[in-house]
């Protein structure tokens, strides 16, 4: 999901890059990443990025290192090479190349996003909170939603929990439907034992998804802490469906 999540925001950009031509709202800082959309470079990167998501890594590769060739400063072609390369474990060739999408384009959100999501996924919670916090400064970022919900998970692996619940709850705030801050938001207010805010949060992701067998052991347990049997032995018997 999250390297969906990912190839999504590349290509995201790469339309925005197409609809308002080689100065975007502030998508690029530097003169070397306003790129004519459709440059070799640029073109490139749109091939790397669909044989990518067509599984075929090899010729992703050829295509992401070919318009670096074009264009050895083009952030965007980093940041996707660097996503090729996490997902098929080479780390370090992925660390390299996501440090260069940032060093061309330090105030790009999408590219900062993307780098925090790598440290994140590598336990460099604290780092990938920083360059979260710097996609968010960005004024221009579309969904900064996502960045919130981002960085409270990252926070949450880290045990940081009232910094998670700041985050989560900004997500919430922009957009009451983002169902991984929902889920985590029960856990976390269940884990400091306040039930009512916790089944509050349950129902309100019931209404969006299917709750799984974690969250629905803690809606069974928060209603039995506040004496309502009936409603926890419903939980407690969609629980048993799933086993």
């Amino acid at each position: 999901m999250k390297q969906l999540l990912v190839i999504l925001a590349i290509l995201l950009l790469l339309v925005g890059c197409a609809q308002t031509g080689a100065r975007p709202q502030r998508a690029y800082d530097e003169p070397t990443n306003r790129s004519d959309p459709n440059s070799p470079a640029m073109l490139n990167v749109k091939m790397g990025v669909a044989y990518f998501e067509r599984n075929d890594t090899d010729l992703a590769i050829e295509k992401l290192k070919r318009a670096l060739d074009h264009e050895p400063k083009l952030a965007i072609a980093h940041s996707a090479l660097a996503l090729v390369y996490s997902s098929m474990g080479a780390e370090n060739e992925a660390a390299k190349h996501y440090k260069a999408s940032v060093k061309f384009a330090p105030n790009d959100p999408v590219i900062l996003n993307n780098y925090g999501t790598f440290l994140c996924q590598r336990g460099e919670f604290k780092e990938a909170v920083k360059y979260y916090k710097r996609t968010l400064s960005n004024p221009f970022y579309k969904t900064p939603e996502t960045v919130h919900e981002n960085a409270g998970v990252c926070l949450m692996q880290d045990n940081l929990m009232t910094e998670a619940e700041q985050h989560f709850r900004a997500a919430l705030a922009v957009n009451p439907e983002m169902t991984v801050s929902l889920y985590n938001m029960a856990i976390i207010m269940a884990g400091q034992d306040q039930p009512l805010k916790a089944r509050a949060f349950i129902q309100r992701l019931d209404r969006l998804q299917h709750l799984d067998e974690r969250l629905l052991t803690v809606a069974y347990q928060v209603e039995r802490k506040l004496g309502n049997e009936k409603v926890a032995n419903e939980y407690l018997a969609r629980l048993r469906k799933l086993k």
